[in-house]
């Protein structure tokens, strides 16, 4: 029996609207992200049914967000204990941590969403132009591109974009901080700090917002509070972005600083219990495929505890403490 072309719509309808009910359950496997992927690459109409129930579910998120702050991802927090004793601190902070876990990645960002990489995961996109976003570890974009530009969101994390030439279109990465054009190049956009970091790696980008800045390879530069672009001390262009070779390079970096770099890289979240502010900076490299192992080295290298619940979920503390 043939099925007909209102009821086909409507199966289409009925299958979009199951898969943001799984992006927004925030328990999506990696193997359901591709499974979606390839159902809206199958068949244009596809795709076309998901944006249209995809945009419903966001409209619906913007009157949530009228009510009350929307969530907010809780990647690593550091908690103050009261207790003295190892054990009686992880007892309070186990019931933080299932609150964090549960929050994950927020139902905002996967609804927003074109590409996400899990923690760990570090995933190469192919875009529409032949232009190429690569995304680190735990980290989204939002793809925009029609008849008059390429526009890309950050909405987490970090990528690194390498831009394909010959199309006249203009070429824009947003953040949380400002905008980035391009000027025929390959460059990174960084969302993992307080302020936006753009680091370029070949050719040349501008940063708009107050007088834009033009930087060139190896230079870099952060977006400030007011959206203004700041330069950055310039780096050899092998140390931008070196996370897309497997590598996390530390040069003089804070101890928490170093941890949060790390706890990336893992599924499960890292809790700091002490204060590591007066602890001398981190110079080291790791394998972003070894979280593990990179964090057992920090904790040898400044005397920190380490302890871990089931599920991966670690703490960290002083052995003083």
């Amino acid at each position: 029996m043939t099925m007909r072309g209102g009821d086909m719509a409507g199966k289409r309808a009925e299958q979009a609207r199951a898969w943001i009910v799984r992006l927004a359950s925030g328990t999506m496997s990696a193997d359901e992200l591709d499974q979606l992927e390839s159902w809206t690459a199958t068949d244009p109409r596809n795709r076309a049914a998901f944006l249209h129930e995809r945009q419903s579910w966001q409209d619906l998120d913007l009157l949530a967000d009228a009510f009350g702050p929307p969530p907010h991802v809780l990647p690593i927090r550091r908690v103050r204990s009261q207790a003295r004793r190892w054990v009686s601190t992880l007892v309070p902070v186990a019931a933080a941590v299932a609150i964090a876990w549960l929050a994950g990645p927020t139902a905002y960002v996967r609804l927003w969403a074109d590409a996400i990489s899990a923690p760990g995961e570090i995933r190469r996109v192919a875009l529409a132009d032949g232009s190429q976003a690569l995304l680190d570890s735990d980290s989204a974009i939002a793809i925009d591109f029609d008849a008059k530009g390429r526009t890309l969101r950050l909405l987490k994390g970090r990528a690194w974009f390498s831009v394909r030439h010959g199309d006249a279109r203009p070429f824009l990465v947003e953040s949380a901080g400002g905008t980035v054009r391009d000027i025929g190049t390959a460059f990174e956009v960084d969302d993992t700090e307080a302020n936006s970091r753009v680091g370029v790696t070949a050719g040349a980008v501008a940063l708009e917002g107050g007088s834009p800045l033009i930087l060139h390879a190896g230079q870099r530069a952060q977006f400030g509070p007011d959206g203004r672009a700041e330069r950055l001390v310039a780096l050899p262009v092998d140390r931008i972005g070196n996370w897309r070779e497997g590598e996390l390079l530390l040069r003089q970096v804070p101890l928490e600083k170093a941890i949060r770099a790390v706890a990336r890289y893992r599924r499960a979240p890292v809790f700091i219990l002490s204060d590591l502010a007066d602890m001398k900076p981190v110079s080291a490299s790791f394998r972003t495929d070894r979280p593990e192992e990179a964090l057992d080295t920090l904790a040898a290298m400044r005397g920190l505890q380490l302890a871990s619940l089931p599920g991966g979920v670690l703490f960290l503390r002083r052995a003083a403490d």
